[in-house]
């Protein structure tokens, strides 16, 4: 084989393994686009458990504290995609409702820790139901 021929032999292998590459890390990992759907829905996770732990420190630190009909203006939390306030709703006096629209299902996109099934979800709205007097379970 003369030195031309393997140049370019060698060329081709090394553009089929780049692009194999490319390839495998975009199925294995995603696209851009589908990574910044599970950065969004980690975020939701991680404002959903800042909401659940401010309630229950509060309930810990006031031994008359009651659930909130509505969460006051500074506990309040926001989607980081639609800038909208995430749902919070008291069911009686010891349990409440968060609520937000994911874009990934946790099925597939492990966000919290996969031993604990309290912050799992499906694609689309879904409400976690929570307990003052329990404190909410680690995201990791």
């Amino acid at each position: 084989m003369n030195h031309l021929a393997f140049d370019r032999t060698f060329a081709a292998f090394a553009t089929v393994a780049v692009a194999a590459g490319t390839v495998a890390g975009f199925w294995v990992l995603g696209t851009p686009g589908q990574q910044r759907l599970i950065m969004g829905d980690r975020q939701r996770l991680e404002d959903l458990n800042a909401i659940a732990n401010t309630l229950y420190w509060r309930q810990q630190d006031q031994t008359d504290y009651v659930l909130p009909d509505a969460l006051d203006a500074a506990d309040r939390r926001e989607d980081p995609i639609t800038r909208e306030f995430y749902q919070y709703s008291k069911i009686d006096e010891d349990r409440y409702k968060l609520c937000a629209n994911f874009a990934t299902d946790s099925d597939t996109h492990k966000l919290a820790n996969p031993n604990n099934k309290s912050w799992q979800h499906p694609q689309g709205f879904h409400c976690f139901e929570l307990e003052l007097g329990q404190q909410p379970p680690s995201l990791y």
